[in-house]
């Protein structure tokens, strides 16, 4: 039996808002590059489900990477933060969220 004892899930948003609106992200050349880093340091299993998320009375379609690992260096959430950073400019998030466990980690950009 294996056991993975570390949970993340990196939330990618699929919308921007901007000026009252928001605004759909062309962003899938962008997730490629992060599967492909997830992929490159180890991570070869994971989920990408799309979802609903809610936030300051705004709905809008985000993608969510569950990965589970057992895997201590260059974390999911090393990995996502970089990643998060060099893309903003296309993203263009006022913060970025992702799990750890139980926990929820939302960093402002």
């Amino acid at each position: 039996m294996i056991t993975l004892n570390q949970k993340y899930v990196l939330h990618i948003p699929c919308y921007k808002y901007q000026d009252g609106k928001l605004i759909s992200l062309k962003n899938e050349n962008i997730i490629d590059k992060l599967i492909k880093q997830l992929n490159t340091e180890g991570y070869n299993s994971f989920y990408i489900t799309e979802v609903k998320g809610h936030y300051k009375t705004r709905i809008f379609n985000e993608i969510l990477i569950t990965i589970f690992t057992n895997q201590e260096e260059n974390t999911p959430e090393k990995i996502f933060r970089e990643w998060y950073k060099e893309n903003n400019n296309i993203l263009q998030q006022e913060s970025y969220a992702y799990e750890h466990g139980t926990k929820m980690i939302i960093e402002e950009l």
